[in-house]
């Protein structure tokens, strides 16, 4: 009965997501045809909080919310989050604070899936991770980015954890970034996702209740890439380690 209800729930669940995704693209062609690209945070802030709640709560994702800060809204950040499911996306979304409206570093390929792709270049900084001119491009948007007054969120496992470690090794580019724009890191870590979708084999999907935890932001004003690379990303994987551990 588990695995038949695990199938029951998997295609339900990809159905809720593909009817809201629909429904986001058409209204990315609204935005599109009457605001051109001026009004990208207006859809960006709708595609969060109104299609993102959407999705969760039609397939009983619960997300408990733990904002351990009071964000500054006139900040932006780098943020950073474990990844080990393919609903860490919406849930990073809809667990996020108000105040920190972010775009996500996503990877290239994504932009060729049908109507999911229009909607990935609005809230995405695309990157080829195979072509080094691409990464060193995707660098650069990033800046840009955040001079506009968006934050990055970037997984700094580079892929989906399919190991039975808590954490796999992290790459330096959310930290390189942040130190060369000496702007805060805001770490985002989502606690109990795992059970609900394992990441290994076939997609399948349980509901359930995760916890959304954002911590306070980690300074990197003086830091230097030289010195303190490892020490930052050391305590950024600890900040992951505490919240993982004392589930």
């Amino acid at each position: 009965m588990k695995k038949i209800f695990k199938i029951i729930m998997t295609t339900y669940a990809g159905a809720v997501f593909m009817f809201w995704v629909f429904i986001a693209y058409l209204v990315s062609l609204y935005y599109l045809i009457r605001y051109k690209k001026s009004k990208d945070k207006e859809y960006l802030t709708f595609l969060y909080k109104t299609i993102g709640p959407l999705i969760t709560n039609g397939i009983f994702l619960k997300i408990n919310k733990h904002h351990h800060y009071a964000y500054a809204e006139n900040e932006t950040y780098i943020v950073v989050s474990n990844h080990q499911t393919m609903i860490d996306i919406p849930a990073n979304v809809v667990g996020a604070p108000d105040d920190i409206l972010f775009k996500f570093l996503g990877k290239v390929e994504a932009n060729k899936i049908p109507f999911f792709g229009s909607i990935i270049n609005r809230f995405c900084v695309l990157v080829d991770r195979k072509n080094p001119e691409s990464r060193h491009e995707s660098y650069s948007k990033m800046k840009a980015e955040m001079e506009k007054g968006y934050s990055i969120f970037l997984y700094p496992e580079g892929t989906r954890n399919r190991t039975k470690e808590p954490l796999k090794d992290f790459y330096n580019g959310a930290f390189k970034l942040a130190i060369e724009m000496q702007k805060p890191i805001v770490v985002n870590t989502l606690v109990n996702i795992k059970k609900l979708n394992p990441p290994k084999g076939f997609f399948t999907y349980t509901p359930g209740t995760i916890d959304a935890h954002w911590d306070a932001p980690i300074s990197t004003t003086g830091m230097t890439l030289e010195n303190d690379l490892e020490k930052l990303k050391k305590i950024v994987a600890d900040t992951m380690l505490h919240r993982l551990k004392n589930k």
